[in-house]
């Protein structure tokens, strides 16, 4: 018995999501979002014929899997946010005293 269409599918979004994780990890976030379109792609295809009801409990499984690295990429995206956040506010900071030096050595 071959495999459904929609199962091959699925753990091939499942296999992208991991993916997407290792991208959030090295902060490339371009490589991230190329992966998210291919993984909603393969979701779509997924879900594009009605399943069958044998299958519901594995569907279930997968996409459950796939909503737990969802959460993870979600922590790892605001994380990322963070990051950059601290470092521009370094940056202002960093313009701001340079700043107030050029303008205290011009008196």
């Amino acid at each position: 018995m071959t495999k459904a269409k929609y199962l091959e599918c699925l753990d091939a979004a499942l296999a992208v999501s991991e993916e997407m994780v290792g991208a959030a990890k090295d902060e490339d976030w371009q490589r991230l979002v190329e992966l998210e379109t291919k993984r909603h792609d393969l979701i779509r295809s997924a879900f594009a014929k009605p399943i069958a009801r044998s299958d519901g409990d594995n569907v279930a499984a997968v996409v459950g899997r796939i909503q737990a690295i969802n959460q993870s990429l979600m922590a790892l995206g605001n994380q990322g946010r963070e990051k950059l956040a601290s470092a521009l506010n370094r940056m202002a900071t960093g313009r701001r005293a340079l700043s107030a030096y050029a303008g205290a050595t011009r008196s």
